[in-house]
């Protein structure tokens, strides 16, 4: 580490932590405010940027968002005497260091070394998810080939299915469960005939995308970080686009591409929210969750229906449509 950008507006307390920089053999950078903090970065990358929480104009906390997103590699510390302010805002892991005010300079040089070792840990994740980037393009073209080469003897359903449970069986058998759930379901609905069976058959296929991700986060036994569950989240246009492309199955993309939406927004790809939800993707949403829920999985063991059930409850309507997991629910009670 050899550069810090220091981020106060107080011209007293950057003339003092640029002094202490330099005894700490770093080369010293300033800013009076967070606006004129990112005009620095854009021409002079620091690898540590010691950040004030209390700035006129945008904070700390809003310039520690902006680094993580335009300046991913530079370590942040932050400094303030009101630690109230930063209470249920953030996780410990998004900056290096925490500095409260005033402090002395060997607290300040601890903060330098705690910079180094959380910039060293920011890299090798960089690397890893950079990795996992290219595992996933190179999944998503190897499944689509999977899936074209065996077109010559099946037909595209069929093949489709065939590349499932190829290449992941438990997922394959989690999907055509959820199909059944569907079924059910579209059937009390009172949905006509062919969109009744759209819909089933993208809960059929609704996580074919699973085969193009990296095994890595496929069998991790543990939860994925968040940068890794963003990666895994590439699974819905994955396997939206793998069915658009197909004549048999474009009809069930767009309902892949939803699934995983929220009814109170906040999920993704796209971030609807209530009706902009097509109601297939909204059905299959529920059933999928008590599935994932009562079933073994890597990373969890199975829960009992009734926990299901009252974990739908909780996340309505936040996450469900509340009449589908009242509708679901019924079906339940007479099975």
């Amino acid at each position: 580490m050899t550069s810090v950008l220091i981020v106060d507006d107080e011209p007293a307390v950057r003339d003092v932590m640029s002094r202490w920089a330099t005894s700490c053999g770093l080369e010293p950078r300033s800013a009076p405010s967070a606006d004129a903090a990112l005009a620095v970065l854009r021409t002079q990358p620091c690898e540590l940027a010691i950040v004030d929480v209390m700035m006129p104009g945008h904070d700390g906390l809003w310039l520690l968002e902006q680094l993580h997103r335009e300046h991913p590699q530079t370590a942040v510390v932050l400094a303030t005497a009101y630690t109230e302010l930063l209470q249920g805002d953030r996780e410990p892991h998004d900056y290096a260091d925490l500095l409260i005010k005033p402090f002395h300079r060997e607290r300040f040089q601890l903060a330098v070394e705690r910079g180094r070792y959380w910039r060293r840990d920011a890299l090798a994740e960089l690397q890893w998810i950079g990795q996992l980037n290219l595992e996933v393009r190179d999944g998503a073209e190897l499944l689509a080939r999977d899936v074209l080469s065996r077109l010559d003897t099946l037909a595209e359903i069929a093949a489709l299915a065939a590349v499932s449970v190829d290449r992941i069986p438990r997922t394959a058998a989690h999907s055509e469960r959820v199909a059944r759930y569907v079924r059910a379901m579209t059937r009390e609905l009172g949905l006509a005939p062919h969109e009744a069976d759209r819909i089933e058959l993208a809960a059929r296929f609704h996580d074919i995308g699973k085969a193009a991700m990296p095994d890595a986060l496929l069998t991790k036994p543990s939860p994925l970080s968040d940068s890794e569950a963003a990666i895994m989240r590439q699974h819905v246009e994955v396997g939206a686009n793998l069915l658009a492309a197909l004549p048999s199955t474009a009809a069930a993309a767009p309902l892949v591409r939803a699934s995983h939406e929220w009814f109170g927004g906040g999920g993704y790809p796209r971030g609807l929210a209530g009706l902009e939800i097509p109601v297939g993707s909204r059905v299959i949403a529920v059933a999928d969750a008590y599935d994932a829920i009562t079933q073994d999985r890597v990373y969890h063991r199975p829960v009992e229906s009734a926990h299901a059930i009252n974990e739908l409850l909780r996340c309505c309507p936040t996450q469900f449509d509340a009449e589908l997991v009242d509708l679901f629910l019924r079906i339940l009670s007479c099975h």
